[in-house]
This record gives C-alpha cells, sequence and structure tokens, in this order.
C-alpha cells in the first residue's frame, strides 16, 4: 500500500484594492509578538502589581530576569508605587503601636498640656521603643505624607522631618531638618542621639533615606508573617514570644499566631496545616509532595509530632492542579459532606 501524501497548505485569497480575490496565495500573516510583563503599559503594570500579595510578588521575580529587574529597579515610578502599597499592611496592622506613640510624642518636653520630664523622655526604654518602631514610623510617612498641622506636628515631633522647599525629597516630598522645634537644646547636644528626636545619626535618618523596596525587607524581617506586628522580644504583656519555624519554609511567626494553627484558621492567616490541606483542599499526601514546609511545634500539645506549614498559595495551586476549577473543588466538598 502506498504511503499516503502529504496535503499542501490550502491558499489564502489575496483581496487587492480592486476587491478581486483571484490571487491566491500561501504566505501566512506574521503572528504577533509576545509582550512581556516589562512591555506593558505602565499604567496597566501598576494595576496588576498592586493586586499582588507578598507571595505572588516575590514568586514573580523568580521567573526570569526581566520581572526581577521590574520588580526591583524604578520603572518610571511603578515599583515604588507597588512596595508602598505593601507598606500600608505594616503601617495598617500596627495601628495601635503607632497611636500609642503619637500619645508618647504628644507629651514630649517642650509641648503644649501636660508634657513628661526631660529624665523621662531620655529614659533607656523609651529610646528603645522608638528606636524599635523606627522603621514603621518611615513607612507611614512614605505611604502618606502628612498634610495637616497636626500630622505635620507628630512627624516633626517624631523623626524631625519638615516640608521640603526644593525637589522631591527622600520620604515623598520632605526632607530631614535640623532640629526640632521643642527640643533644640537636646538636638544640639553631642549626646543627644535618638532621644533628642532629630539627630543627624538617629535611625529615622537611615530609615527615611531607603527606597520602599529596602524598607519593606526591613519590616518583613522584623514582623510577623501572618498579622505584621512588629513585637519586641522583652514586650512580655503583648505575648510576643518568636517562633521561628525550622524545615525549608523558615518564616517568623509569634505565638499567638502559631497558636490559631490548632483551630480553624482565620483569612489573614497565610499558612496551611498538613490536616486543614486534607480536609479543606481535599488533597492527598502525594499531591504536596515538592512543596516547601516548615515545622513548628503542635500548640495542642508539644509531645507530639511536630506540625507542617505550607503556604497557602503553593495549597491553592496544587488544589487547582488536582480539581482543575473551584467549582469542582466545591463539588468534591459537597460529595465528602454527604456520604
Amino acid at each position: 500500500m502506498a504511503p499516503k501524501r502529504k496535503r499542501k497548505p490550502r491558499a489564502t485569497p489575496v483581496v487587492d484594492d480592486d476587491g478581486n480575490d483571484d490571487a491566491p496565495s500561501t504566505s501566512t500573516a506574521p503572528s504577533s509578538p509576545r509582550v512581556g510583563l516589562e512591555h506593558l503599559p505602565v499604567a496597566v503594570l501598576e494595576l496588576i502589581l498592586r493586586r499582588l500579595d507578598h507571595d505572588s510578588l516575590f514568586t514573580c521575580a523568580f521567573v526570569c530576569k526581566a520581572w526581577r529587574d521590574t520588580l526591583t529597579r524604578d520603572l518610571a515610578g511603578v515599583t515604588p508605587e507597588v512596595w508602598r502599597t505593601r507598606l500600608t499592611e505594616f503601617v495598617d496592622a500596627n495601628s495601635d503601636a503607632l497611636c500609642a506613640l503619637d500619645k508618647d510624642a504628644a507629651r514630649k518636653p517642650g509641648s503644649f498640656g501636660n508634657p513628661m520630664s526631660a529624665e523621662e523622655w531620655n529614659s533607656h526604654e523609651r529610646r528603645k521603643v522608638r528606636a524599635h518602631y523606627a522603621p514603621l514610623l518611615a513607612a507611614r510617612t512614605m505611604c502618606a505624607p502628612p498634610t495637616t498641622g497636626e500630622e505635620l506636628h507628630f512627624m516633626h515631633v517624631h523623626s524631625g522631618l519638615a516640608p521640603s522647599t526644593g525637589n522631591t525629597g527622600p520620604v515623598g516630598g520632605f526632607e530631614r531638618s535640623g532640629q526640632t522645634a521643642a527640643g533644640d537644646a537636646e538636638s544640639a547636644s553631642p549626646g543627644a542621639g535618638p532621644a533628642g528626636g532629630a539627630s543627624a545619626t538617629s535611625p529615622e535618618d537611615a530609615y527615611a533615606a531607603m527606597n520602599p523596596l529596602e524598607l519593606y525587607k526591613k519590616l518583613y524581617e522584623e514582623s510577623c508573617y501572618d498579622c505584621r506586628e512588629m513585637k519586641r522580644r522583652d514586650d512580655v504583656t503583648r505575648n510576643a514570644t518568636w517562633r521561628s519555624t525550622a524545615g525549608s519554609l523558615q518564616v517568623r511567626l509569634c505565638k499567638s499566631c502559631s497558636e490559631q494553627y490548632a483551630y480553624k484558621p482565620r483569612g489573614r492567616m497565610r499558612l496551611v496545616t498538613f490536616t486543614r490541606c486534607k480536609d479543606d483542599w481535599c488533597l492527598r499526601p502525594k499531591d504536596l509532595e515538592g512543596l516547601r514546609y516548615g515545622l513548628d511545634t503542635n500548640p495542642e500539645n508539644a509531645s507530639w509530632a511536630p506540625m507542617k506549614l505550607y503556604r497557602r498559595v503553593d495549597v491553592l495551586e496544587r488544589a487547582l492542579a488536582r480539581w482543575k476549577t473551584r467549582a469542582g473543588l466545591e463539588a468534591e466538598l459537597k460529595r465528602r459532606a454527604l456520604r
């Protein structure tokens, strides 16, 4: 039996200017060029990146060099805006701490009302607290530069920032002032340091000069992976004992967030236990092979086997790979509940 002949490509008619299509042609139309993330318009790129969370942003940075440069370099002002959006998460999560700092700064020596003494303001504990929350104060100023008189007053008291008269400064239009209005004598003394509020060696100077990405990394290292609160190790009143997971996924969790994994997960929790992977996502042990996970002490009983913690974005990806759509996952959950 003779082998079959390969068919020639079908001729596509070419219409000339007069509307005649008598001249056939086998040429194919050129395919449209591929458009990468770095070639998108600035407005579209900013719209996409500002909707990604922490895990998704850093996952995109590992795709290729072009995507990494898009997220780390200043691309027509888009990249700083993306990381400023992420900084607002830390500012919102630590609103109670910022409110306490504002109330404490309102009683600085030389202010109106009921000011505290210079010895109390320059105490070791207060200086330690202000130094710990210095990156958070810089993040609040970077996210939303103050406009009202009250906001300008608190920013002036905290970090000695004043509105710039020239070009945009390192913190969204604000530059470092030489002395604070309430603490000229303290900042002029050589031993003022962080207590003076505007010394050249104060902690706020270094954080105010950072770009949004570097400041975001600093806050990420000093905060909880789940609740994003900056808790000091010696803050016993807020139950702020830090726990670092072991295994291939090493994250930093506060004690309160770590204990919550023994109960029903909440919306802000970014990790998923192995039990929840089976119950809520209908995944088998072999479906989770290859994923990075952290090991933490079981909150129910420390003598039990340590619990495995997976990233929620990784678990969601494996669940969609198995059940194809969210509707398929919901149908499987309903079938297991009825059997």
